[in-house]
Order: structure tokens, then sequence, then C-alpha cells
């Protein structure tokens, strides 16, 4: 069977979105597979690594609201002619939003099949807020042959929203091996100012759901009830500048360092060089609904052996083991409180060690074999 992948989010591209189609293709793709994704800086290089044949269509960086209009007309125009042109049994549309409706219109041109992946708040009124936008979008999820989750809650979504449950696939994230136990690396120590500190860290994209804001106050209100620290909060985004001011307002410019993009062979190193991950995400409607789906990043953390802290939203909660492997927040108090918990070395070494038993229950080979046979 031949099937087309169309994706807005995909690597180069920095993303959870992103990292996970890449992967799953890379794991469940074959000679009849295609993908069709956004050109970026290092495209060509990534698509020469990536078993799955890939197109690339323009986008326009730094055009403001011009430039998303001028890539999404770019995507439509080379979606239009790689369906025309390879004729696919199956389009999977990577995202609702976009990718989904291109899926859709081929269908009710073609009558072939289209799956579609969702992460999690996409049947929220939130979510598409215009009544137009959202009657199509029920719509698209309503015709596809197959929906695929990231978690127990985006599952528990589509369900509660009214399809199938035979039509709803779930497929658990995974961590890749990479993420494992070991010492702190001394050249990351050094580079960071880490030496003798209690290190937080947050790996994500800045938006104003991750909750890094939060973790700023909080962090600024404990005061000398914790020892002397340092946050690293690795990744861009747009409300990094929002962040940074809000840490210059808080006098922690001397303990907070933002990195910035790191290069994926970084991040291992990064996550076992700190004593806590915290990402305290939350819902937020704001031109749509944000909401984080799972949180690969929780995992990833787990498996270095690293307790976890997250919000108590979406699916984020079944990322940990609340109470065993880290805590979940919902404000700050709850925050504060199990920061303050996770300053004893001896409790972060007993959710550290639950935690690497808790991310090896997650296989991307297993859920790489269920996604296979739809493909």
């Amino acid at each position: 069977m031949k099937s087309l992948l169309i994706t807005y989010d995909y690597p180069p591209i920095i993303g959870g979105i992103a990292h996970v189609l890449a992967l799953f293709w890379r794991l469940a793709g074959h000679e009849g597979c295609a993908i069709l994704a956004p050109d970026a800086p290092g495209a060509r290089e990534f698509d020469r690594q990536h078993p799955v044949r890939t197109g690339r269509y323009p986008v326009f960086a730094g055009l403001g609201t011009a430039g998303k209009v001028l890539a999404f007309g770019a995507a439509l125009l080379w979606s239009a002619a790689a369906l025309v042109r390879q004729r696919p049994d199956l389009v999977v549309a990577g995202q609702l939003v976009r990718a989904g409706p291109i899926a859709y219109a081929w269908h009710r041109l073609t009558g072939r099949p289209y799956d579609l992946w969702v992460y999690g708040g996409e049947t929220s009124p939130e979510f598409a807020p215009r009544p137009w936008m959202r009657g199509l979008l029920v719509r698209v999820l309503c015709r596809a042959r197959k929906v695929f989750t990231n978690s127990p809650f985006t599952t528990d979504e589509m369900v509660r929203f009214g399809l199938d449950a035979e039509r709803v696939v779930e497929l658990p994230l995974a961590v890749d091996d990479a993420y494992r136990p070991a010492d702190k690396d001394p050249a990351l120590v050094a580079r960071y100012g880490l030496a003798g500190k209690l290190t937080f860290l947050t790996v994500g994209r800045l938006v104003e759901r991750k909750g890094v804001d939060s973790m700023l106050r909080c962090l600024a209100a404990a005061g000398d009830d914790l020892p002397p620290w340092h946050y690293l909060v690795v990744s861009d985004g747009p409300y990094r500048a929002e962040l940074e001011r809000l840490t210059d307002e808080l006098g922690l410019r001397d303990r907070v360092t933002f990195t910035g993009y790191v290069d994926a062979a970084e991040l291992p190193g990064l996550y076992q060089v700190c004593d806590v991950f915290a990402m305290p995400n939350r819902e937020v409607a704001d031109q749509g609904l944000s909401v984080e789906g799972f949180g690969i990043v929780f995992l990833e953390a787990a498996a270095c052996g690293v307790p976890v802290i997250a919000g108590r939203s979406g699916g984020a909660v079944h990322a940990l083991e609340d109470g065993i492997t880290g805590h979940c927040v919902g404000s700050e108090a709850e925050l504060s409180a199990a920061l303050l918990d996770l300053s004893d070395p001896a409790r972060r070494q007993v959710m550290g060690d639950a935690g690497i038993e808790f991310a090896a229950r997650f296989s991307w080979e297993r859920t790489a074999a269920i996604l296979r046979q739809y493909l």
C-alpha cells in the first residue's frame, strides 16, 4: 500500500511532534511510504539519513502573518502536486489543523481513506473558536479511517467526543536509548556554573503552557528554604522574551540560564547533569487551546534517573507516577512544596530509581509495530 504523510511539524524543525513523526516513520515506514514536510535549514542532510523518501515545501520565515499565508499556500500546492503524482492509497495527516483538511479534501475527491494524528485538546471549543473552522475540523475528525493518539488522555478525549473506540488507535510514546543514568559531565557543570548547586531543568519549546514562569516565581519565593541552586531552561520559543523579563524582575539573572536551542545529542548530558526536572505545564486558551498531550521530556528525565515535576494537566499525568517517580502539581503552592520535597537528596534518589523502572516500560519498537500494520 502506498501512503503519504503530510505534516507541518518535521525535523530539522525542533519539537515533540516533529521528533515523534520522524522516529515512527523511521521504524514503521516501508518502500511504499512517502513524506511531505516543510523545508528548513539542514533538511537535505536529515532526509539523506532517513529511510523514507521525503519531499519538502517552502516556508517563509520572518514575514509574520504574510509568511504564514504564503507557507500555507505553498503547502497546499505541493500537497496537491504530490497527491496527483503519487496517488497514494492512504493519506496520513500529521495534524488536525492544516494537514487534516487537505487529507479530507483528497478523500472527498477520490474516496480514498486518510488517517489523522491528534495530540490533545482538539475537541475543545477553545481549540477552534470560530464556528466555521470548528465545523470543518469536526468533519475531518469524524471521517478519518483511524485517529492516532499519543496518551490515554487524548484517547479518552476522542472517545468522549463520540468516535468509535475501534477507530481510535493509541500509540504510546517512548524514550531513546541515549537517555540513561550517568555521572554529571564536568564540562557541562563548568559551562553553566553548577558545581555545588541543586540544579533544576526544563526542556521544551518556550510557550506559556510549559509553566516556566511559575518555576521562576516559586524559586524566587523559596528564599533560604532551598540550598544554593541553578535553573537551566533549554530550548527557545515565542515566550522567551517574557520569561527573561520576569527573570530580571525577580532578580534571578545570575541563577537562571536560558540556553536556547541545543543539539539533540547534547540533551542526555543536560538531563544527567540536573537534579530535578520540572515542567509544571497547564492549559492555556489564547487563539485556540494549548495543552500538553503527553510529554516525552518527563520520560527522558525519568530514564536518566531524575525525579520529575509535571503539571496536573492534559496527558502529562500519564508520563509519571505521582508520588513515586515525581510530583503532579496543580498550583504554584503545590509546585513550591514539590521543589522543597525534592531538595532532599534521599528523596530524589528514591524517586529517580523508580523513574528508571517506569521509563523502561515504554518502547518505540513496540509502538512502531502497532503503527506498521496501518501503513
